[in-house]
């Protein structure tokens, strides 16, 4: 379950119990895609045909009842009644719906979800194939009985407390509880500050059942519900199913109200200081309570524009700012957000560097009020005009590509919230009407969100430690007023408007073209260009407005020596850091205002490359920015020494991060204690120089020859290849050949195990084991290793979750490599009791042995292996697949496999077939087990 608890940073306020009636409504025109109605009981419905993905349906059933509406004695069980929901339904009683549909490829935790917030609870069915209609009819029909039809059975509910608890314990980490001390304040205590969603931990393990059915009973109605359906499906046709079928679903008689609970504003300026033992760094918030707008209307619409370019102008300003190495703050921003369903908030948020709290909190109050004074130029107003505009124009190339989840989403905000949900000719219209038309004026109306202090809080959370020296509120009320009488000067807008490529570049000559591969009747074609530059292009219509780029060469950070590698690790962060050519960080951003061109470098172990993508507009650009990484990157000091100061800064924290002390141990395991094997920490600092960063960037950079560039999506030969062979073509060439080097690194032979005991303010195992074993690298082995890996998993859910009520749930990762080594490795991890972890370690490790010994259930085998046929029917509709294809193709020197021999390879999976690979795969394997325990545990 994606269970989200929807709890913001910070906070103050009053107990207020009264409700306030605080339904939405819009005036704007919901787009005629959609048929849209309610039904007599008082159910709504929305229904919309969308092709992305083709033959897919998603299925939301969305209700606006949440956490907030349970009784003291309830704490909790909102959430509790979201898992109960998959435990038995009257249509499908037990696991039934879940076997059925598992059965026919629709997956439990990613096609099938649900989460709980405060204000409602919705869940979804999706990627349903549109083509059978029995399947869609029967995914309708687990919608009825979510509405009102759960059977809440006495042994179903005994066997889910114990994974709910397991969930609590998982979800109370630091920030959590950093949480939990500040939503009274942010609330002023009101019943939002009492509901987290996951709920009182004496109520979860003992309500009696009749409080879980009395909920269930009073607030899962049709009035308070809507069925969203969008996909490749007759829209009109599932129009007359739904009214149909949720037709025969009676009206509640003498109906609760819905109430909506105020969080009432304060008189005075609230503050709160959270600590916790655990935290990472320190946060500052200041949070500005103000009503909600009730009328999403056309003039709501504009505010929404004019408070954004606000929030992007400031936070610009900034950005700029924490780019400096003296900076006070790691991080600083403004913003608006919904504090609740019946209150809104704006913010200044401060991450401020050790004891400099003081320091960062002044800063951002000194650009508010600088902006406050002088206002913002008409170049900045022009730029974030531009980029909003692109936006839209971007939202429109990619309208046929947005998919069913993102449209079911949004349809559930507007039956919850009134979010507008207008058609695309009207929302381009507004937006070519109106962002032109914003005035500074309009946008100065921001800073009364900030005006009023008796309204607002302040909130800090950090570590629960001497050494952190936190301010005051009458500090801070000091520094308000002190920073009013600063003598300030206006914000200089820093730009260069010279080419991003000043160098006059000639088309270089392609000296060879031949075709890689074709699959699925696509046509991938090679190019070799003068410099040695090797060029994969696959064109594509599948994404109108998108082109993908990845390059590689081998040999990455292995060829580099011990005493570089801390340094290497960071060389591409300092160029991104630094800018581009000419430009640095902040003209470069400036710069690219419009654009829809990004591209990164990255540093690996065996390889070095790049990732980008743009629009076809904007490919150019993309090339520009590829050839300057590689023929005029920027190294400045300035961003090394922000980047060092930021490490040093987590330093201070580094001794209480749990995860992070584990995850070292399992590194440090999993490498065998190798010399090679890097993990941040004082040493890792220590061992950074700026000057070998930049000569491993130089040097890792330096020879096209060595490079394979491969470009997909929405390509026009005719125009983009002249562009590739412009400026890929004039790429630098060394013509030197090399490769990764293997250093050994791999684990210990045999069994390899480490505990390890930390403080913790709630007591947690965390077990992780992972398997090693020796196999050939090929498709053949790695769906079969998949396959093992998802037949745990589906286990361990039954066993150690459903049965024991042992934990929230195993993850089983498979990974299967062709580098440093051909293996194999399945790992597994969980949070337990820690008085509950060699018993569930037992279990874990003896499914695996079941498995070698009795072979494995037919029917589990066909549901995955539909779900493979499935996910493989819905990969190929994407620029990503086929780019990760191309490139694990060229790398590991085997030839993509079309989708007909795929399905073949996956059809032939017979269980003893699996059987005996799992024997294999079992026998003789190296592994390392590593488990986090309680330091007060025996």
């Amino acid at each position: 379950m994606r269970s989200v608890i929807i709890l913001c940073l910070i906070a103050v306020m009053q107990l207020v119990t009264i409700s306030v009636e605080a339904q939405n409504t819009t005036t704007i025109p919901l787009d005629a895609r959609v048929k849209y109605g309610k039904l007599s009981n008082g159910m709504t419905y929305y229904i919309m045909h969308n092709e992305e993905p083709k033959d897919r349906v998603s299925l939301y059933f969305v209700q606006n009842v949440g956490g907030i509406l349970e009784k003291d004695s309830q704490n909790g069980l909102a959430h509790f009644l979201e898992h109960m929901a998959f435990q038995g339904l009257e249509h499908y009683p037990g696991k039934s719906m879940l076997n059925y549909l598992e059965a026919n490829g629709i997956k439990f935790g990613r096609d099938i979800n649900a989460y709980t917030a405060q204000d409602e609870t919705v869940y979804n069915l999706s990627n349903i194939p549109a083509t059978r209609e029995s399947l869609l009819d029967s995914a309708l029909l687990v919608l009825h009985d979510w509405s009102g039809g759960l059977l809440l059975e006495g042994e179903e509910i005994e066997a889910e407390r114990g994974v709910i608890h397991e969930e609590w314990r998982t979800r109370r980490n630091s920030r959590f509880r950093l949480m939990k001390q500040s939503s009274p304040f942010l609330y002023n205590h009101s019943q939002y500050a009492k509901r987290d969603v996951i709920g009182s931990l004496d109520i979860i393990d003992h309500f009696k059942h009749q409080e879980l059915r009395d909920y269930y009973h009073k607030w899962y109605r049709p009035d308070l519900q809507a069925v969203v359906v969008v996909g490749d499906v007759d829209a009109e046709k599932i129009e007359q199913k739904v009214i149909a079928l949720f037709s025969k679903i009676p009206a509640k008689k003498n109906a609760a109200e819905r109430l909506y609970y105020p969080v009432p504003d304060s008189d005075e300026l609230g503050f709160v200081v959270a600590k916790d033992k655990e935290a990472q760094g320190v946060s500052m918030n200041w949070i500005f309570r103000k009503d909600p707008v009730l009328l999403r209307d056309e003039s709501y619409m504009r505010k929404e524009l004019a408070q954004s370019m606000f929030s992007m102008m400031l936070n610009n300003r900034l950005r700029e700012l924490t780019r400096k190495p003296d900076c006070p703050a790691l991080n600083m921003g403004v913003g608006n957000f919904s504090l609740a369903r019946t209150k809104e908030a704006s913010y200044l948020s401060v991450s401020p560097k050790e004891n400099k709290a003081k320091e960062a909190f002044s800063l951002v109050l000194t650009e508010l009020e600088r902006a406050r004074r002088f206002g913002f130029n008409t170049s900045e107003l022009k730029r974030v005009k531009t980029q909003l505009m692109r936006s839209y124009e971007s939202y429109k190339d990619e309208y046929v590509k947005v998919d069913n989840e993102t449209w079911a989403q949004q349809l559930g905000d507007h039956f919850l919230e009134a979010a507008p949900f207008p058609s695309l000719d009207w929302e381009m219209n507004f937006a070519h009407q109106t962002i032109p038309a914003i005035s500074l004026k309009e946008v100065y109306a921001s800073f009364n969100d900030f005006e009023n202090v008796n309204n607002s809080v302040i909130s800090i959370a950090g570590p629960d430690k001497e050494t952190i020296i936190y301010p005051g509120k009458e500090e801070l009320l000091a520094l308000v007023e002190r920073v009013k009488q600063l003598d300030l000067i206006a914000y200089e807008d820093d730009t260069d408007d010279s080419p991003l490529v000043a160098y006059d570049l000639e088309e270089k000559k392609i000296v060879d073209t031949s075709r890689m591969a074709s699959v699925d009747g696509r046509n991938i074609m090679q190019y070799t260009l003068e410099n040695g530059a090797k060029v994969l292009v696959l064109s594509t219509e599948l994404n109108k407005d998108q082109i993908l780029l990845s390059a590689y060469s081998f040999g990455g950070m292995s060829v580099l020596d011990r005493d570089q590698l801390e340094s290497a690790n960071i060389a591409t962060s300092v160029a991104a850091m630094s800018g581009l050519g000419n430009f640095n960080a902040i003209q470069l951003q400036k710069k690219l205002t419009g654009k829809k061109a990004r591209v990164s470098a990255s540093l690996g172990t065996n390889t070095e490359g790049f990732n980008g993508s743009a629009s076809p507009k904007d490919f150019e650009t993309m090339l520009q920015l590829l050839y300057l990484k590689f023929e005029h990157p920027r190294f400045e000091k300035e961003s090394f020494e922000t980047m060092l100061g930021s490490m040093k800064n987590k330093l201070a924290y580094i001794k209480t991060d749990n995860g992070k002390a584990f995850k070292d141990t399992i590194a440090m395991i999993t490498s065998n204690y190798h010399p090679r094997s890097i993990l941040f920490g004082e040493r890792f600092v220590k061992n950074i120089d700026f000057d070998t960063a930049v000569d491993v960037y130089k040097d890792r950079f330096q020879d096209a020859s060595d490079f394979t560039f491969i470009f997909v999506g929405n390509i026009d030969k005719d125009k983009d290849l002249p562009l590739i062979c412009k400026y890929v073509g004039n790429l630098s060439s060394t013509k030197r050949t090399e490769s990764w080097v293997d250093h050994h690194m791999k684990p210990a032979k045999g069994a390899s195990f480490r505990e390890v005991k930390r403080e913790m303010e709630v007591p947690k195992a965390t077990v992780y084991f992972s398997m090693y074993k020796d196999v050939k690298y090929n498709l053949h082995t790695r769906t079969y290793v998949r396959v093992i890996a998802e037949l745990l998993s589906k286990r361990y859910l039954e066993t150690i979750r459903e049965e024991e009520g042992g934990s929230y749930g195993v993850s089983v990762r498979p990974s299967i490599s062709k580098r440093n080594y051909e293996h194999a490795s399945i790992t597994m991890n969980f949070d337990c009791d820690p008085l509950k972890r060699e018993k569930l370690s037992g279990i874990m490790k003896h499914e695996i042995t079941t498995m070698v010994k009795k072979g494995i259930q037919v029917d589990e085998l066909n549901e995955i292996k539909k779900n493979y046929v499935k996910s493989r029917e819905e990969s190929v509709a994407k620029n990503n697949f086929w780019l990760s294809a191309i490139q694990l193709s060229l790398m590991n020197e085997e030839p993509i496999t079309n989708t007909e021999e795929y399905n073949k390879i996956v059809n032939d999976i017979t269980a003893k077939g699996v059987q005996k690979f799992a024997k294999k795969l079992f026998k003789g394997y190296d592994s390392v087990e590593a488990v986090m325990l309680p330091a007060s545990s025996n």
